[in-house]
Formats: structure tokens, C-alpha cells, sequence
């Protein structure tokens, strides 16, 4: 029997949508935290007020001296140059104090930062501090301070290059008297070299008094800049900003949450939907039966029910049933180790073992439904019920609790004369487990009541119990034509998924996938513990010879040792 190609083994978006649906209380309670912190910090910081006062930078003239054509231009201004300045020990020193208390420069530094708009000659001196008051005083001190060093820095250059023309000018003056006087007593040649020296000394001494004069004008009329927009009171605080503090913790909540969503998602040993199960079990979901109880807005710790023709979910599992019948149509059914067909006998049906994962209602629920599509689609089927949790099938059908599996396994009952058929589903008919509260000893005997079983019916269903409490559906497989494991959504473990299909590989029957249902209500207390092994049953020929064998003796044979289908 082939099997559809499994679940891609990477995550894709669904399964990320399918994680946020799983773990939305913990993605909800990381921006729930997030949100907290948040506003605790918008409480907890104190407010910090930040006043702006702008400064227009003017050129002080003496560019080819102080540097303020050097680096990034705006205008005459090197900007660059300028906005470290107000940052300098200087500056910040003439601010302490102009403000009160004695500020240290260095904490006074801590709070300014400087901008300078594009394409413009403007400085913005921001200064922040913990009330609007303080915050504006020291912006306004800070751009006095600036201005006022920037004032003093061009009015000193133009000082010191003043008093360095002055000086050579009076040493021109001084060499010029002194010609003055040898000019006096030279006659011929020597006179008008010297007249020469004393043109040529006049003119340097012009030169460089028209260099004195516009610098003395300059030194006079210097303007370093100017105020153009005087700090103002702030009207809020500058930080923390409360919406963006909060948008900042949710988002940080968020990744939290979705990382703890993640983690928690990866440890976890259960399984939580389709994609879950195809990838973790490397088989498709060929019927999922999870879905009623979503659409219909049931709990979802509800059995699917029976499922009818008239519903979808009723019409998806038909289409199950087709499957299963078209891929078991050419396989041959399955035989007991050194078993020789009887040409006399009934046509052997199928068999198929559903084998729950977790304990409770969910591998009978799906059993119950792949029985009755197969009758309802036209197939003589036998459910066999195998879980010694017996109310599932008897509630979902509508059938009395009475004898069964545990009477044929223990006393030798013909299964035949134990089959009951329900009136919803006409060509299905149903072995109970029988003897409510023990365990019937399926173990000691799997494979002969497999094949006591397979003429009965064209489809055998047998619903085990889960194969987290026994080992019956081990027992089973080797004998069986499919085996089926059934995933509880929220409730079965990985591991015994993976344990599933690994032993349907190594005991060779085919796994062709999984079914789903969802997740159920808590199941009763495990049965008691399992009755007397007693032989395992004997297949109708056997029987028979076993009574030629057993009519010469004078001992009356053991009741437990009838072999099934003698006794009616």
C-alpha cells in the first residue's frame, strides 16, 4: 500500500500562524510585560527638560587666521570647527558661571548637544536639565557663553596681529630716522643711494599702515554672531516620552514573547496540529476529525461523534474510506506465519488496526468513524473493539454493553454469535471488548485472532488500546494489513507517534499515515489488570480436528480450551 509524500520537514508560515495560535497567552503576556516595564520606567525616571536657543555665526574677517574657511563650509563658517567649540572647556567654564550652584563643566557637557540645520549658518544649542526653568536659563547661558568666547577668541587675533605690524612699523621708523641722519652728511653717489633706502622705507611704512588701519577698525566692530532665537521655556518634558516608551516596551514584549513561544513550543513533547503531526511522524493526516469542533464552536475537548453522509466532515471521511479501499484492492491480505488457504473457506478481508496514542476515547473515536464510512460506502465491516475503555463505541453507536472480545479470547464464544449491528449503520457490525473493568489477554494470542477474525467481514477495524498503556497494537501489527495511528491533538506525545510508525515499519505493515481528533475529555482509570492468559484460539479447522482428537478420551476436555466458534 503506497503512502502520499509526508509534510515538508521545514517550518512553514501556517505552522508559524498555527505557533501564535498555540501560544498566544505567552506572546500576550510578554507585551502584557513589556507594556508594565514600560510604564514603571515612564514613572520611575525622572523628567528631563531640553530648551533650544539658535545662534547665527557670523564671519569674524579674519578667516586666513583663525580657520574658518577649513573643513565643511556653510558660508564663511566652518560649522564642524564651530559645534566643537561650544563643547569646549572654555565655553562650558564661562557657562558654570553664569549659572547658579557651580556646575562642574564636565556634568554641564553631559548635557548639551549641538545641530546644525542644512544649508545654513545657524548653530541649535540644546541644553537639557531636570525642570523648564534650568533648562532655559542654561541654553541661554550657553549661547552667551559661546558667543562671548567666539568674540574674545577673533578680537584677540586681530590684537596680536596688530601689535606684530605695529612693531615693524616702528622698527621702519627707527631705520628710517637713522638714514635720515647719515643722508645728512653723504654728498653725490652716496646721496641718492640713500634717498633710494628712504623712498623704500616710506613705502613699506604706508604698506603697513594700510593693513593697521582696517584692522584696528575691525578689532572695534567684530561681531561673532548673534541670537536669533532666544531659548524658551519647554512645555513638556523631552524625555521619556511615554507613547514612545511604550510602543518600545510592547515591541520589545513581543520578541520576547515569540521567542519564549518559540522555545516553549520546540520542548514541548506534544503534538498541536496537522503540520505538527506530518512532520514529526514523516506521514501525511489522511482524515483529520479535529475540525467539527472548531466550526461548529463545540469545546474542543469533544469527540467528533458519528459522523454522518450529511456532513462534510461525514463526506471527507467516505473519501477515506475509498482510499483505504483502493489501496488495499490489490494488496493480498496479510497471513499468519505458515498458514495454507483453505479453498473452501470465506474470501479473507482486511485488516485494519487503529491504534490510539494517548489513553481515552480518541483511537476509538476514530476507529468508530472509519468503520462506519467503510459500511456506509458499501463494505461489510467488523469493528473490533480491543480498548478495554469501552464506553466510546457503545456511546457513539448506541449500543448495550454485553459480551465480546474478553468471552471469545477467555471462554472460546463464537464471535459471530457476539456481534451486534447497530440500526444507523447497516452493514456494520460490532465485537465488543466485553466484561467492563478488566483486560482482555489480546497479547497471548494476536495472530490466531486475526485470522479467526478476517473471513468475517470485508474490512476488520480493530480499535486497541492506546499504545502508550499496552503493547496490543505491537501484537497486532504483524498480522495486520494497515495500521493506523491516531494523534489527540494537544494530548499525544512525539514520541509516541514516532514510536508508532517506527514499529509499523520494523513488524512490516504499512503505516500510510495518521488521523487527527481533537483533543478529548480526561479518560477514566485504566481497567484492571489483565485476565488469565488463557491458549490461544483455534482457527475452525483446527477446531474440528481437535474434536476427532478429543472424542476417544474419557476426560471431559477444559471449558476455557473450547475452541472459538464450536459453542453456539
Amino acid at each position: 500500500m503506497d503512502t502520499d509524500v509526508p509534510g515538508s520537514s521545514g517550518p512553514e508560515l501556517k505552522e508559524y500562524t498555527a505557533l501564535l495560535r498555540r501560544r498566544w497567552r505567552l506572546v500576550g503576556a510578554g507585551v502584557l510585560g513589556g507594556l508594565v516595564l514600560a510604564t514603571a520606567g515612564v514613572l520611575a525616571v525622572p523628567s528631563t527638560y531640553t530648551s533650544v536657543a539658535a545662534v547665527q555665526v557670523h564671519p569674524t574677517g579674519m578667516a586666513e587666521f583663525t580657520g574658518e574657511r577649513s573643513g565643511r563650509l556653510t558660508g564663511d563658517v566652518n560649522l564642524d570647527s564651530e559645534a566643537q567649540v561650544v563643547l569646549s572647556e572654555r565655553v562650558t567654564a564661562q557657562m558654570a558661571e553664569a549659572l547658579p550652584g557651580d556646575p562642574a563643566p564636565a556634568d554641564l557637557r553631559e548635557r548639551i548637544d549641538v545641530t546644525v540645520p542644512s544649508n545654513s549658518n545657524i548653530l541649535e544649542l540644546h541644553y537639557s536639565a531636570r525642570s523648564p526653568e534650568a533648562a532655559q536659563e542654561g541654553a541661554d547661558a550657553l549661547a552667551a557663553s559661546y558667543l562671548e568666547n567666539r568674540g574674545e577668541q577673533a578680537r584677540s587675533v586681530i590684537s596680536g596681529r596688530l601689535a606684530a605690524l605695529r612693531e615693524e612699523q616702528e622698527g621702519l621708523y627707527e631705520r628710517l630716522s637713522d638714514l635720515a641722519a647719515e643722508n645728512a652728511a653723504a654728498q653725490g653717489a652716496e646721496r641718492v643711494s640713500a634717498d633710494a633706502q628712504a623712498d623704500a622705507l616710506r613705502q613699506e611704512i604706508g604698506d603697513l599702515g594700510n593693513g593697521i588701519s582696517p584692522l584696528s577698525a575691525l578689532h572695534e566692530t567684530v561681531s561673532p554672531g548673534q541670537v536669533i532665537t532666544p531659548a524658551g521655556l519647554p512645555e513638556s518634558p523631552s524625555s521619556p516620552l511615554p507613547p514612545l516608551w511604550l510602543v518600545a516596551g510592547a515591541t520589545l514584549g513581543l520578541i520576547a514573547g515569540l521567542l519564549a513561544a518559540l522555545v516553549r513550543d520546540r520542548l514541548d513533547p506534544r503534538l498541536h496540529d496537522t503540520e505538527d503531526t506530518a512532520r514529526i511522524g514523516t506521514v501525511p493526516v489522511l482524515l483529520d476529525l479535529s475540525a467539527p469542533g472548531k466550526r461548529t464552536g463545540r469545546s474542543p475537548d469533544r469527540s467528533p461523534g458519528l459522523l454522518t453522509d450529511a456532513e462534510p466532515d461525514g463526506q471527507r471521511a467516505n473519501g477515506f474510506a475509498h482510499l483505504v479501499r483502493a489501496r488495499l484492492a490489490h494488496q493480498p491480505p496479510a497471513t499468519a506465519p505458515g498458514g495454507e488457504a483453505d479453498p473452501d473457506a470465506p474470501a479473507p478481508g482486511h485488516v485494519v488496526v487503529v491504534a490510539g496514542t494517548t489513553p481515552g476515547r480518541a483511537g476509538t473515536a476514530a476507529a468508530v468513524n472509519l468503520a462506519a464510512a467503510l459500511a456506509r460506502t458499501g463494505s461489510e465491516t467488523l469493528l473490533v473493539c480491543a480498548d478495554p475503555r469501552t464506553g466510546t463505541a457503545a456511546e457513539l453507536l448506541g449500543l448495550a454493553e454485553g459480551p465480546g472480545l474478553a468471552e471469545v479470547l477467555v471462554d472460546g464464544e463464537d464471535p459471530t454469535q457476539l456481534e451486534v449491528r447497530p440500526a444507523d449503520v447497516p452493514r456494520l457490525r460490532v465485537l465488543g471488548h466485553g466484561r467492563p473493568g478488566t483486560t482482555a489477554p489480546i497479547q497471548g494470542g494476536a495472530a490466531e485472532l486475526v485470522e479467526l477474525l478476517r473471513p468475517h467481514a470485508e474490512f476488520v477495524v480493530i480499535a486497541t488500546a492506546a499504545v502508550s498503556e499496552r503493547a496490543d497494537a505491537h501484537a497486532l501489527a504483524a498480522s495486520a494489513d494497515v495500521l493506523l495511528p491516531v494523534v489527540e491533538l494537544g494530548r499525544s506525545r512525539r514520541a509516541d507517534l514516532t514510536g508508532t510508525v517506527t514499529a509499523g515499519e520494523r513488524f512490516g505493515v504499512t503505516v500510510p499515515g495518521a488521523i487527527t481528533v481533537p483533543r478529548q475529555p480526561d479518560p477514566g482509570p485504566a481497567p484492571s489488570a489483565p485476565l488469565p492468559v488463557p491458549p490461544a484460539p483455534r482457527l475452525p479447522s483446527e477446531a474440528e480436528a481437535g474434536s476427532d482428537s478429543a472424542a476417544g478420551r474419557t476426560s471431559k476436555p477444559n471449558h476455557a480450551e473450547v475452541p472459538v466458534g464450536s459453542r453456539r
